[in-house]
């Protein structure tokens, strides 16, 4: 069947069934093992805040927890490790067009992770592991700081390579040749003709039902060339820090929290003090993630979005914008204050981006080609009438269709991060630290308000869990917003989600059974990490039923 305009604009930017399909499993696997991930990150600073009060004290109790709760990070790190190998295959199996991502700009970040962070962090971690409680305290918290800073920088590295999918840096105003509202990425470090010829050959194979086949070209190399420059490019990225901090800070947040539900719950089971006890330490770094991460952190993540991905802060504010959304712009006082420092400045609705498209006038694909390399027409057959105004309206309006939903990602991670913040201060000012005025306040909303609605002794436990709880609900909400608010890109602007997609047909079958391993991988880990938290001996038995078994 011959490829009209119109069919290939659908086939271009409107999801194929496999490319839902892959999608699901996909943002499954990535929830899961950042589940696993958070904790890795989070709990050493548990343990961390236990050392130093152990430290401090001189107090068992404090050593005791931390070495219970180091045979939970040490399970735990193994299932990040299973999960993450499940994703990183899931991204070559299911995404094959990923590679470019690891070959090219993301190819340093990648290897430095594998190479340097990851490995560093494993024999640490189990080094940590062997000698905690026969080293001096301060030897073994030196040891889990810099544990804990190489998972740290393995996640740094990571989060650079999501961060250049997200902003392109290095591609110059390559991609406002094609979506004129699009800003400048930087330095022009990226092959045009390659970023170009790219383009025509994936469009050519997603065309005709052949997905990311692209790379099986036997001339795929020739005709693509040097695709970067700077092999550098995405470490300077302006947005992998900001996204780094505020990944991170999240991430932290969720393992803390989790520490501090369980302390919680055992507190209210038992009213036994010694939980309360141990909950301190922890509030202390848990409270100071929850201010700097919302308020701070995410401001600055908010900037970027506005600078470099214009279209996605349009869908972002959607719920709030109204009708004025679809229009040329409209007014969000709020929002325009922090995205703007202006109440009064207008913001970009969806038919000022349909308008810049139009800039583009009657440019055919084919006369594009004809100036840049006439050699990759024939790749581009299939929309070589298709006119770029057109092809760059489907990409706004693919977006618009799905903008409500982004939005309710956004504002529910914006309402939970403003709830978690309240949190952190009422804990702060009331039990950790007295400051005149901001504690007398603090003190009337837990001990008048709070109090005579749930107890005096669990006002304290409630806040606890409120802050994890908001945590996980708000760093689930943002990664959404960011994830889906990409599209109808893989690679912002750059590739399309159905470009990358495998051409294998998958199955509702395949799909259930992926979820299913993933599953049991979950719940089985989850167990296991239970039944080590409150049966601290489990470990000791296993490992003399294995010695009996070697003799």
């Amino acid at each position: 069947m011959p490829v009209t305009d119109l069919h290939a604009l659908g086939l271009i930017y409107t999801h194929a069934l496999n490319t839902d399909y892959a999608m699901v499993m996909t943002i499954y696997g990535i929830y899961l093992h950042a589940v696993f991930v958070s904790l890795t990150l989070g709990l050493p600073l548990a343990i961390l805040a236990w050392l130093i009060m152990w430290s401090r004290t001189h107090d068992n109790l404090y050593l005791n927890y931390a070495k219970t709760l180091t045979n939970v990070l040490i399970v735990n790190f193994a299932l990040g490790v299973v999960t993450g190998t499940i994703v990183e295959f899931g991204l070559l199996d299911i995404w094959p067009t990923s590679i470019l991502l690891f070959a090219s700009s993301g190819f340093l970040p990648l290897l430095y992770e594998a190479t340097i962070a990851f490995i560093g962090e494993a024999v640490l971690v189990v080094f940590f592991l062997i000698t905690l409680g026969r080293w001096r305290a301060g030897y073994s918290i030196a040891l889990l700081i810099v544990t804990w800073f190489l998972g740290s920088l393995s996640g740094y590295f990571i989060l650079t390579a999501n961060a250049w999918m997200n902003v392109p840096w290095g591609m110059g105003n390559i991609l406002r040749a094609l979506y004129p509202f699009l800003p400048s990425y930087g330095p022009d470090d990226a092959n045009v003709t390659g970023v170009l010829n790219l383009a025509a050959l994936l469009v050519n194979y997603t065309l005709y039902g052949y997905g990311s086949m692209a790379l099986s070209n036997p001339g795929f190399t020739h005709l693509v060339g040097v695709f970067y420059l700077n092999p550098y490019i995405s470490l300077v990225n302006p947005d992998a820090i900001i996204t780094t901090f505020h990944t991170l800070f999240a991430a932290y947040a969720i393992g803390l929290g989790v520490v501090g539900t369980a302390l919680s719950v055992r507190y209210l089971g038992t009213r036994d003090d010694k939980y309360i006890k141990l909950l301190r330490p922890i509030l202390w770094v848990l409270t100071i993630v929850l201010l700097i991460e919302p308020i701070v952190l995410g401001h600055f993540m908010g900037d970027t979005v506005v600078k470099y991905q214009p279209l996605k802060f349009t869908a972002l504010v959607t719920l709030t914008g109204g009708k004025g959304v679809y229009g040329y712009e409209f007014y969000d006082p709020i929002e325009a204050l922090f995205a703007y420092g202006n109440p009064y400045h207008p913001i970009h609705g969806f038919e000022y981006y349909l308008s810049s498209c139009n800039a583009l006038g009657n440019t055919t694909f084919v006369e594009l080609y004809e100036k840049l390399d006439p050699s990759m027409i024939n790749y581009i057959s299939g929309i070589s009438n298709l006119t770029l105004s057109s092809y760059c309206r489907e990409a706004v309006l693919s977006l618009e269709l799905i903008a409500p939903l982004v939005s309710a990602f956004y504002y529910t991670m914006i309402g939970s991060g403003i709830i978690i913040a309240i949190a952190a201060v009422l804990v702060l000012f009331t039990y950790l630290i007295r400051i005149p005025v901001l504690t007398d306040i603090t003190d009337f909303i837990n001990y008048r308000l709070l109090s005579p609605l749930i107890g005096y002794y669990n006002v304290l436990p409630f806040l606890t869990m409120v802050m994890a709880f908001g945590s996980a609900i708000a760093a689930t909400a943002g990664w959404a917003a960011r994830e889906i608010g990409r599209q109808p890109w893989t690679i912002y602007g750059l590739i399309t989600t159905n470009e990358v997609v495998t051409p294998v047909p998958i199955t509702p079958v395949f799909v259930a059974y992926v979820l299913a391993i993933l599953t049991a991988i979950a719940v089985g880990g989850s167990l296991a990490m239970y039944y080590v938290a409150t049966r601290p001996g489990i470990l000791r038995n296993i490992s003399e039923l294995l010695r009996g078994g070697e003799s």
